[in-house]
């Protein structure tokens, strides 16, 4: 019997494309080299390796996701636990349902982070693969796989369950597969408050299939309504805990000082250029702006290149909720989610010399390794 599995999963491999294989080795290898640069920068900084891999990425809000998973949300607003509503539940609820052991949390959370992005690379394969062709696939997954913020994909955080519930619920949107799209995207809302951008989206993507075409409606765009139910029970939880369904947008201006004000986000990060010594001024001040700037940018090739509608909107709403506050400190962060844009950039290089991707590589590259070193020792990197 086992004999007979190990056959089955062999020629599944070998079925595998070789394209589609060059693709997971880059996974593969963007991640190896994440954990590499981690552990490396720890060492320069101490002196001495971290005891567990469950250590390196383990900074600023990871330790949030799980203490709710140990502790579920906390009831008293005397104590700082409180404030964690304004994390969706989601996430903290696969990492108990991972843990056989409370001692072992951390390393729960970095299993469903990492396994989660395994499935963002083989939907995102698979999405662009279907909307264009093999080889814009892989420089899709190649280029997310060394986007500069792209450790969040190996830390425990949302940021691998987020992609692949939003990926996967655009990639069964395209193929028609309303009653898995809905779905996905109650998830996806129950991850993060940007999975509401895929109730809009998803209602561009079912009338572009119908043609624009009202007439055409029928029951199954009930399911697109799904990704509001997610953000419903969030609400219901919010209630639950504290009494009032929107407390989260009450912490967030109070405790964390951000509101929905992009001009003032704008102003806060240009001061903290000069405002901030080494490396705030970069984590504050000129990575957000560069980011900021460049998902203008995606937004832009995303019209000239007329991709579908939804991939458009898309990349603009995700673009437009990332700037929309008044600390742009996660802009590196949040401007990943648009991720037509590695399609679009895989568009463009497609059929290109390498001499045009190079520069980009190793650019994207270099800041990777930056990014990882200083988030790994505990240095605000967004």
């Amino acid at each position: 019997m086992l004999e007979t599995v190990n056959i089955n999963i062999t020629q599944q491999f070998r079925n595998i494309s070789k394209t589609a294989k060059i693709a997971l080795l880059i996974f593969i290898v963007a991640k190896i080299l994440v954990f590499t640069v981690g552990y490396l920068a720890i060492y320069k900084q101490t002196g001495t390796f971290p005891a567990s891999i469950t250590n390196v990425f383990n900074h600023w809000d990871a330790p949030h996701y799980t203490d709710i998973a140990k502790n579920w949300y906390e009831t008293d607003p005397t104590l700082d636990a409180y404030n964690f509503i304004v994390f969706f539940p989601l996430y903290p609820i696969l990492i108990r349902l991972f843990t056989i052991s409370l001692t072992y949390i951390n390393a729960s959370a970095l299993i469903v982070s990492n396994i989660c992005s395994i499935i963002v690379f083989l939907y995102l394969y698979k999405l662009a693969k279907h909307e264009f062709n093999e080889g814009v696939a892989v420089k899709a997954v190649l280029f997310l796989s060394i986007f500069p913020t792209a450790y969040f994909f190996s830390a425990p955080y949302t940021e691998s369950l987020f992609f692949a519930l939003t990926i996967a619920s655009f990639y069964y949107a395209r193929k028609g597969k309303w009653s898995l799209a809905g779905p996905l995207g109650l998830l996806a809302s129950l991850t993060r408050l940007a999975g509401l951008l895929l109730l809009p989206v998803l209602i561009i993507e079912y009338y572009h299939q119908k043609g624009w075409k009202l007439k055409k409606t029928d029951l199954k765009i009930s399911w697109t309504f799904l990704t509001l139910a997610g953000f419903l029970i969030y609400l219901a939880i919010n209630n639950q805990v504290t009494g009032n369904p929107f407390t989260f947008m009450d912490i967030e201006a109070t405790h964390w000082y951000n509101r929905l004000d992009p001009v003032t986000g704008l102003i806060n990060a240009y001061h903290s250029i000069t405002g901030y010594g080494y490396p705030d001024n970069i984590g504050l001040g000129i990575a957000p702006l560069a980011f900021a700037i460049f998902g203008l940018l995606m937004v832009s090739l995303s019209l000239w290149k007329r991709l579908r509608p939804s991939y458009i909107a898309y990349t603009f709403l995700s673009w437009s909720l990332a700037v929309s506050t008044s600390w742009w400190i996660s802009v590196p962060r949040y401007i990943m989610a648009m991720f037509p844009m590695f399609i679009l950039i895989g568009l463009l290089l497609n059929n290109k010399r390498p001499v045009y991707a190079i520069p980009i590589i190793i650019i994207s590259g270099a800041l990777l390794c930056y990014f990882t070193a200083i988030f790994a020792i505990g240095w605000w990197a967004f």
